[in-house]
């Protein structure tokens, strides 16, 4: 889990108990302390999830492969992606022109 930012919320009793059910329920299946802070994560970002729009997720998306693809070109600045989907392309290319062509 990367950096994480602190934010106060106000509950009410009973959200609070049945969130540290929860909490005590899912500990026990996974045998491993679950805390309450990592419910209110978990169920955040499910609600959070269904209340983003189809195009804002695939935004979201588009987002993290770009900086994706600008991580991986920092990393090893001589190679290229589209080089590799070129040269990827022009294997395929050779090897059905071998098939269409026998003997060329």
């Amino acid at each position: 889990m990367g950096r994480l930012h602190r934010a106060q919320v106000l509950l009410d009793p009973a959200q609070y108990r049945r969130l540290r059910r929860i909490a005590a329920r899912r500990s026990l299946e996974e045998g491993r302390r679950v805390s309450v802070s990592q419910v209110i994560r978990e169920l955040l970002d499910q609600a959070l999830e269904k209340a983003e729009s189809p195009e804002e997720r695939a935004r979201a998306a588009l987002e993290r492969l770009f900086m994706l693809g600008d991580a991986v070109r920092k990393r090893h600045p001589e190679l290229l992606p589209e080089d590799w989907l070129n040269s990827d392309r022009d294997e395929h290319d050779d090897e059905r022109f071998a098939d269409l062509f026998p003997g060329r």
